[in-house]
């Protein structure tokens, strides 16, 4: 007996790591609709989401920006886009990046002991080596540094984009089930002594809306006795399905390892769905509620509560200090950092510390983050409307006409909050900044390609870009 009770805590303290601290998985959806998920009630089978959901806590009032870059950049540094130098997203064909002297969580948790890891989507630079993954404090990366790509062929437009260890990397198969498998993949391969850091941003549901043809079938046979869904609702249906099996077979791999019972998992979305978001107002892109409130859910079983809502205001930067402090990490760093610790508000029910939320400040005209917009307390700007939301979350009732002072109040905290942006790097056309042709992304992948890359790129078939050019050719020589 004695023996085995040794083996036990043998056992248990290899999958507490040897700093005890608990693994870290932070799951990112991309584009996901509010009202899709089967744990908000949607028609969609996510049956793994739900477990989480149930066995963990939701936030209702939970925030990020209205477009992708900036919410990553604000998740991974604890820090708003226009002091980091993601209010522009990182284009396709472009060469900057989150500012370089950003600190970011996967250094902090590196710092702390962690194995970091990166499984999916980047969206921070895609060019420079300065600005790739395993230069941000990541020890491992796989997936794609842009923003989006073809669920099967790896390209955005002819542009290559997927690897490992910044290796260009050629692989069949659809990208969301690519993701769950390399993450199996590194759970069973990883020694459970150190704590792992694992951020995992599918890049599902985000277009091209491509997903496997049996759930292509299954949810056109669906939204057909659906009045009012089409094509669209069907196939991202299906893309959210399949990133929920994937995100099955991640959890067992944790339980087939043993470590899921000391392994918190964050669950939310970058921003709102295309579209609209019921019962909110909006989608992404826009900084109403439907574009800016999304899903998060957190899972450790023991550690926080099951089938809880927290409803206390947050945003996406408090996840910087709360997992820092969950894993060991210093915050002791050069440049200060918007975020809050919320531990205590998830697990204790005590209240958010949270009264303001900014989500975007006026004087830059390249940004993404939309029309300028900031919530203080119940109150929330968006452009030139004022808004109470504990009242009116579907943004209905324009009050600004009768609260002067809180809409000029509110104004005058952005313009103070906009004397404080740092200057983003410039976006330019790599196109224009290389004199060989543009293959794959990555300045040193792309120096030395591999020698299948460009017949597989020329090898495509044509774009949907490359189709209406030689429709307007064809237009142009009839004339």
């Amino acid at each position: 007996m004695l023996l085995f009770l040794a083996l036990l805590m043998g056992v248990n303290a290899m999958a507490q790591g040897a700093t005890g601290a608990p693994n870290i998985v932070v799951i990112l959806a991309d584009d996901m609709h509010w009202h899709h998920p089967g744990f908000n009630g949607g028609p969609a089978e996510t049956p793994n989401l739900d477990r989480l959901a149930s066995g963990g806590s939701s936030l209702t009032q939970f925030y990020v920006h209205s477009v992708c870059s900036p919410t990553r950049a604000a998740f991974l540094t604890g820090r708003y886009p226009f002091r980091n130098g993601m209010e522009e997203r990182s284009h396709g064909n472009d060469v900057a990046g989150m500012l370089t002297d950003e600190r970011t969580l996967a250094e902090g948790l590196r710092e702390a002991g962690y194995y970091t890891a990166i499984i999916g989507k980047w969206h921070l630079g895609n060019w420079h080596k300065r600005h790739l993954p395993m230069q941000r404090g990541f020890d491992y990366q796989y997936g794609l540094y842009g923003a989006l790509i073809g669920y099967w062929d790896k390209c955005r437009e002819r542009y290559y984009d997927w690897h490992r260890n910044e290796q260009t990397l050629r692989e069949e198969g659809y990208s969301t089930t690519l993701i769950g498998q390399e993450f199996a993949k590194v759970v069973k391969a990883h020694d459970f002594k150190k704590p792992l850091f694992a951020y995992v941003p599918f890049n599902a549901v985000h277009g091209p809306d491509e997903a496997p043809v049996d759930l292509l079938e299954k949810y056109r046979a669906l939204v057909a006795k659906r009045p009012g869904e089409g094509d669209f609702e069907a196939k991202k249906y299906a893309m959210l399905d399949a990133m929920d099996q994937s995100i099955g077979k991640m959890l067992g791999t944790l339980e087939a390892k043993g470590v899921l019972e000391n392994t918190l998992i964050v669950f939310f979305n970058d921003n709102g769905g295309r579209k609209s978001n019921p019962p909110y107002r909006g989608g992404k892109g826009e900084n109403t509620e439907g574009g800016v409130r999304v899903p998060c859910i957190l899972h450790w079983p023991g550690n926080v509560p099951a089938k809880q809502k927290v409803d206390g205001m947050m945003h996406v930067v408090d996840l910087y200090p709360t997992l820092l402090g969950i894993g060991g990490g210093s915050l002791d760093q050069s440049l200060p950092i918007d975020g809050i610790d919320m531990w205590d508000t998830i697990t204790a029910g005590k209240p958010s510390e949270r009264s303001e939320v900014v989500y975007s400040v006026p004087g830059w005209e390249k940004a993404d983050t939309g029309p300028i917009a900031i919530r203080k307390g119940d109150y929330k700007l968006l452009g030139e409307a004022l808004f109470n939301i504990e009242q009116d979350p579907s943004e209905e009732t324009d009050i600004a006409g009768a609260h002067p002072e809180i809409y000029q109040a509110l104004h005058q905290r952005l313009l103070e909050l906009a004397s404080e942006r740092r200057i983003p790097e410039t976006h330019t056309n790599i196109s224009k900044t290389i004199d060989e042709p543009l293959l794959v992304f990555g300045e040193e992948e792309n120096a030395n390609p591999p020698p299948w890359l460009e017949p597989y790129v020329k090898g495509l078939p044509p774009t949907k870009r490359e189709l209406q050019r030689a429709q307007n050719r064809k237009k142009q020589d009839s004339k």
